[in-house]
């Protein structure tokens, strides 16, 4: 356990992915995040993709965190939208890669994959693809003001949250826990 905390702690948040210094001490000059102290031209690839039991998945080298990859596999419900309580028997139940221990993200794991360099759609296709980037996808994390609604990440890399009897597409990952 010790070992899980320190490479958490060691890798810490990944970059933004700016690269352009537009004005000193913006994050152009630092270029702040996971893999600290190199720049984004000497930072090692943050994604891996691989396959298990014939389903590929990403591995999130920032985060540790293991996602489903494909939007419109197993792993995201089939590309199928789905209420908040579905969702997350779906992700509960869902076996996939090989692995049982399938959720749904919290609202800071979702938006993680997110870059913003990669506008208008901040996911990267190559290791994230057919993510339907017309919608917002459910995390597992509830509005504290509102239980009634949940928090989401809308693919152009924005926070919001809906009812949670509104359907919407998921990915679910692994780890992290």
């Amino acid at each position: 356990m010790i070992t899980a905390e320190r490479n958490i702690i060691t890798r810490g948040l990944p970059k933004t992915g700016q690269s352009i210094e537009y004005q000193a001490g913006d994050d152009g000059t630092y270029q702040a995040g996971w893999w600290q102290r190199r720049l984004l031209a000497n930072n090692r690839q943050r994604f891996l993709s691989r396959v298990f039991a014939g389903d590929v998945v990403t591995i999130d080298r920032a985060t540790s965190l293991m996602w489903a990859a494909d939007g419109n596999e197993a792993g995201c419900n089939n590309g199928g939208w789905i209420t908040w309580p579905n969702a997350l028997i779906y992700a509960e139940g869902l076996i996939f890669a090989g692995f049982n221990d399938w959720r749904l993200p919290n609202i800071k794991e979702l938006f993680s994959i997110y870059d913003p360099s990669l506008a208008p759609s901040p996911v990267d296709p190559v290791f994230f693809p057919n993510t339907d980037y017309t919608s917002s996808y459910w995390s597992s994390t509830t509005v504290i003001s509102n239980t009634a609604k949940a928090w989401q990440v809308i693919t152009i890399g924005y926070v919001g949250f809906d009812s949670k009897t509104s359907t919407y597409p998921i990915r679910c990952v692994r780890g992290g826990i």
